[in-house]
């Protein structure tokens, strides 16, 4: 992993910024808050654990520049794709909360910034789910891992026999990449791909344990009209998925850390 001080010596016009911060420290990558000419901006420097977990930063530079020609992310300033290194403009604001999320007009905002999201132009890989399951039980090697992967199989199957359109989608919709700031925005796009619309809402809802109310009003602030059954089915399935992908994600994460 290159360090900050490697890392602003090989950015042009970065050798005299000063890091006022760390902002994360994760499985992934590390990020820091840098100062420079009166201006600030985020360093994000990947661990060994970016290429051990399939992040793809190829694909990361892609969508994010058809998200910044879309006004919805801002562009990166640098990208080394090979020594793991991005600087992009600092965006102030808060990341979101449970509280966020258990308002409903909040939950609505966030709806109409999705849908705008899944009307950009699809760019990039596809996101393979099942693919992705597949290699973390393989690297775990766990008997109760193998389980999970069946269970991801058999739902996958079930999903494929479901209408489906594909979209640019930002797959960790987490109240960390949420961001509060002059306008609702969202952060780290670094799972970003092409996919299914009903998994970015099925995250959201499943992730924060979101019921049965409050995913109703979602949906529907997201589709513009109520629900058909199988968008409802569509969208229980993915969340059924999105939690096995949770808990695999979280065990292999163990083993990087």
């Amino acid at each position: 992993m290159t360090n900050v001080d490697q890392a602003l010596a090989a950015i042009p016009g970065f050798s005299g910024a000063g890091v006022e911060l760390q902002l994360s420290d994760g499985p992934t990558n590390a990020s820091y808050l840098l100062a420079l000419s009166g201006a600030q901006y985020v360093l994000r420097l990947d661990k060994p654990g970016a290429r051990e977990l399939g992040l793809n930063r190829r694909n990361e530079k892609q969508v994010l520049a058809a998200l910044a020609a879309a006004g919805l992310a801002p562009a990166p300033l640098f990208f080394d794709l090979s020594e793991g290194i991005l600087v992009r403009h600092y965006l102030p604001g808060r990341s979101w909360t449970q509280e966020d999320l258990a308002n409903a007009g909040q939950l609505r905002r966030l709806a109409r910034l999705l849908h705008e999201l899944h009307a950009v132009t699809p760019v990039g890989i596809a996101f393979d789910p099942v693919r992705a399951a597949r290699r973390y039980a393989r690297q775990l090697q766990d008997v109760d891992c193998t389980e999970i992967v069946q269970r991801v199989e058999k739902l996958a199957a079930q999903l494929s026999k479901l209408p489906q359109s594909l979209v640019l989608c930002h797959n960790d919709l987490v109240c960390q990449n949420i961001l509060e700031g002059d306008s609702l925005g969202l952060i780290d796009w670094e799972y970003a791909a092409v996919g299914d619309r009903f998994f970015d809402l099925a995250v959201v809802l499943q992730h924060h344990g979101l019921g049965e109310e409050m995913s109703r009003i979602f949906l529907t602030s997201y589709l513009g009209r109520n629900a058909r059954v199988s968008e409802l089915k569509r969208l229980s399935l993915q969340r059924d998925f999105y939690q096995c992908l949770l808990d695999l994600w979280r065990l292999r994460v163990e083993r990087v850390r």
